[in-house]
């Protein structure tokens, strides 16, 4: 699960999912329900990302992850990590061409 933007710093698209929660573009990305003060209450909000944006924060917790799981600081990487590595060279992979 990566870290969302506080909601107090987002617009209602951002919150609503209806645009990137970083960008403000087309998201593709879920990032998972989350449980947030919205105004004055504890809701639930559901934010998504564009592809791009959820790769950067994917290879930045990454980074901080290997050096401070115990299992990635001795080369034995954990779910965890192979999950944010996927996530963060998933906007490397060229896309396919169309076929007409």
């Amino acid at each position: 699960m990566l870290p969302a933007p506080k909601t107090a710093d987002l617009t209602p698209k951002r919150i609503s999912g209806t645009v990137c929660v970083w960008c403000g573009k087309t998201p593709q990305v879920a990032l998972g329900i989350r449980l947030s003060v919205i105004g004055d209450a504890l809701s639930r909000w559901w934010p998504r990302a564009c592809q791009p944006c959820a790769a950067r924060e994917a290879a930045r917790v990454h980074a901080i992850h290997l050096t401070t799981c115990a299992r990635c600081t001795h080369r034995d990487y954990c779910p965890d990590a192979h999950a944010l590595h996927s996530l963060a060279s998933a906007h490397l992979v060229p896309a396919r061409p169309r076929t007409p």
